[in-house]
């Protein structure tokens, strides 16, 4: 592939086959922390790092879980819950089985072979919709191919508008129904815990979409990332003129900016800080969620990630403003475990837990939910501080 870095070696993990039977053992997984124990135990220290650390300290990644704990649920009592609970959400057009996502992540080649070939099988199988990144590993035209659906594609800037140009191009003619431009992560961020981990990219990783389009040439960086432009608010004026698709804008934690995106003509936000991957001390997503829904209002799509780690986390996420929620790292976790039946194993137990929730609460419906369901005590962003 034009570059000088080993691409034969075998693959940085443990095949699932040699260590574990898969059946057995994802039957055993009960939480989504269970297959986070599951994939440390099959990842190098890192790739387990990669995956698992963000910007500086980690604070942000650990408030974004904590901060879902000053969210309480308000359970209706009496109510007649006696069928299914409906889980199913409609976004932007797309019909989905129940209000996730699948997060644009990348390198998934570090976690399992099929990479995003497994994780859009998954989600195709469980009736929802993923969202695949400009760095995929396998180039997005052969996802879509593969999969049956080419599902949103997370559009990052690289180099020129002519290449931005070209990156669109490219996923309107694959297939893609949504473009997500994440404006969080144009600068390279300090991700100590996987420097400390000794992270450097493995040599059967590559960045196949931009390879195909020209940007990448040579060897994938031992950091996983090349260099990104530094996009503007005319540069998301120009995108949203140049592409036919629905606009989502993720990386969106502040009001203002928000209502910026709506006039600017995005069809959606994200609201997100990465993961906790580019700023260290940034608010949890799930803290601004409330504050960017009540600003947009209805006008447009509102979805969130960031902490989402439970059935429960979901349907606080909903109750808050969310429309849906992108899943990140736990659909990672099962693909590290078992490949596309690692995924597919994680949104069943999610649809579970996300169906529990809405009897316990005496909600038939996720559409139900709104701010009545929950209470809140506290600043969730101290609680990652400890």
């Amino acid at each position: 592939m034009g570059t000088t870095r080993e691409r034969t070696q075998k693959p940085r993990y443990e095949s699932p086959e040699a260590t574990m039977d898969p059946v057995r053992n994802l039957a055993e997984l009960l939480t989504l922390p269970d297959f986070e124990a599951a994939s440390d135990a099959v990842l190098d220290q890192g790739c387990r790092a990669y995956v698992a650390g963000g910007a500086g300290t980690d604070r942000t990644v650990r408030a974004n879980i904590a901060a879902f704990d000053d969210i309480w649920l308000r359970p209706r009592v009496l109510a007649s819950t006696t069928t299914e609970p409906r889980t199913d959400v409609t976004v932007l057009g797309h019909h989905l089985s129940m209000p996730v996502l699948l997060a644009p992540t990348s390198p998934q080649r570090l976690l399992h072979e099929d990479a995003e070939i497994a994780t859009s099988l998954a989600a195709e199988a469980a009736g929802i919709v993923p969202v695949v990144s400009t760095d995929s590993h396998v180039p997005f035209p052969e996802i879509a191919k593969a999969s049956g659906q080419a599902g949103w594609f997370q559009l990052y800037a690289y180099r020129s508008r002519d290449d931005i140009a070209a990156t669109i191009d490219m996923a309107e003619t694959a297939g893609a129904t949504a473009l997500v431009v994440t404006v969080d992560a144009s600068h390279a961020a300090l991700r100590v815990h996987a420097q400390r981990a000794g992270f450097s990219t493995p040599g059967h990783v590559d960045f196949g979409t931009l390879r195909a389009l020209g940007i990448l040439e040579g060897e994938v960086p031992a950091g996983a990332r090349i260099d990104r432009l530094s996009l503007s608010w005319e540069d998301l004026l120009w995108i949203r003129a140049r592409t036919r698709l629905p606009l989502l804008v993720k990386g969106v934690l502040r009001a203002d900016d928000a209502r910026r995106c709506l006039d600017s003509g995005a069809d959606g936000v994200i609201v997100s800080n990465h993961g906790g991957r580019q700023l260290d001390g940034a608010v949890p997503s799930v803290v601004a969620l409330s504050e960017v829904a009540a600003e947009v209002d209805g006008r447009c799509a509102v979805l969130m990630d960031s902490g989402i780690r439970s059935g429960v986390h979901v349907v606080k996420a909903l109750a808050l403003g969310a429309d849906a929620v992108c899943l990140g790292r736990p659909y990672l976790w099962g693909l590290s475990v078992a490949g596309r039946e690692g995924v597919e194993a994680v949104l069943r137990l999610l649809r579970r837990e996300i169906e529990d929730t809405l009897r316990q609460l005496g909600a038939a419906d996720v559409n139900e939910l709104g701010p009545h369901f929950v209470a809140k005590a506290g600043a969730g962003a101290a609680a990652g501080a400890a």
